[in-house]
């Protein structure tokens, strides 16, 4: 449970959720920091002894499943188990109970080494080919991702979408006024009134998680007109090597943001935009339409189920797109306004109530 992941913010306003309509939740995960550790429900930490040797998959799964034997009486009192991450979606052969396979999808392989792609390889197979036929049932987070499974396991499929608006919520539920938010972190990082503040959320690295294709963004935003008057503003996690090389392209950078300063970025902004070249949902396109802000985005993965408010299918119309946002603001507030009116479905109680009734569905059985 650590800042900066999907998965964990997914979990954490799921299991929130549910404590608040009474149900025992307990969280069993390998590393965690203090972001979520103030929570309703209970963190465990959960060790997988094996060090360096856990870098090959069947390793890492193996020795989990030792981890999870260790923790068979304790776990046989639960009433049903929901693996969300690898290495522990073969929790069903350990304990004899409703197991849940709770799907966030693969990335690509691309720019991994042999070995990497071939610990991806040994993943999709085990998931795909061995645990999603052993399990009671699969929920995982859009269309895109539901095709990857065979079609003997769909007919216990169920897609529910995640929800995009917790830092709306936070910021609502703290009184703080979001045009304060915005002149404020505009003003600190020498944003002018008349520039348009484009902003992204990624992992910072400039050469991990290549499918983000964060260089890429970059490249292309050094490339605009000057007379556009564009800042590029980039968050997410990073180390002080990714800031600088950043900063050296000319990009302003919020390294690290902690879940409370989240919304002072999305207030900031004028459009987001992503060059991501495959996504299980996009949670901060979520976040950024509750914030009512257009959006750009590559028509791949699960974007076209989402309310993005630009599809582009290649680089060059992605470019053409955004000069159109940067050079209109009255089309952008049109597509803003849009966007959110169309995210609103997208909630964590719609959320939390399609999974619950999905995790009741199998418990009843």
């Amino acid at each position: 449970m650590l800042l900066g992941y999907g998965v964990d913010l997914a979990l954490y306003e799921i299991s929130r959720r549910l404590v608040r309509k009474g149900w025992y939740v307990t969280v069993f995960a390998t590393t965690l920091d203090d972001t979520y550790r103030k929570s309703e429900f209970e963190i465990r930490k959960i060790d997988i002894y094996g060090g360096f040797l856990n870098r090959a998959l069947p390793i890492f799964e193996l020795n989990a499943q030792r981890a999870l034997r260790k923790l068979k009486g304790e776990l046989t009192q639960y009433d049903v188990h929901i693996p969300a991450t690898f290495p522990f979606y073969g929790v069903w052969a350990v304990v004899d109970r409703p197991t849940v396979f709770f799907d966030f999808g693969n990335v690509p392989t691309k720019g991994f080494t042999i070995k990497g792609k071939a610990n991806w390889l040994y993943m999709h197979l085990m998931e795909t080919l061995l645990h999603s036929q052993k399990v009671h049932a699969i929920i995982t987070i859009s269309h895109f991702l539901a095709r990857r499974f065979p079609l003997e396991s769909r007919n216990k499929l169920r897609v529910v979408y995640l929800g995009g608006d917790h830092y709306l919520n936070r910021a609502n539920n703290s009184g703080k006024n979001l045009e304060e938010l915005r002149n404020n972190l505009r003003a600190r990082i020498g944003v002018q009134e008349n520039e348009v503040l484009i902003g992204t959320c990624s992992r910072l690295h400039r050469r991990h998680a290549h499918y983000k294709r964060l260089p890429r963004l970059v490249a292309l935003f050094k490339e605009l007109p000057k007379d556009y008057k564009a800042k590029l503003l980039v968050t997410g996690i990073g180390s002080e090597e990714d800031v600088h090389w950043l900063k050296s392209q000319g990009v302003l950078v919020l390294p690290n943001a902690p879940p409370e300063d989240m919304p002072t970025f999305y207030s900031a902004i004028d459009i987001y935009a992503t060059m991501s070249e495959w996504e299980g949902l996009n949670l901060p396109i979520l976040e950024a339409s509750w914030f009512a802000k257009p959006t750009v985005a590559l028509a791949v993965g699960a974007h076209p189920e989402i309310p993005v408010s630009s599809l582009a299918q290649n680089d060059g119309q992605f470019r053409e797109k955004l000069l159109e946002l940067i050079a209109d603001g009255k089309l952008r507030d049109e597509l803003g306004l849009k966007s959110n009116k169309l995210v609103k479905d997208f909630n964590w109680e719609n959320t939390t109530d399609a999974f619950a009734e999905a995790i009741n569905r199998v418990t009843s059985q």
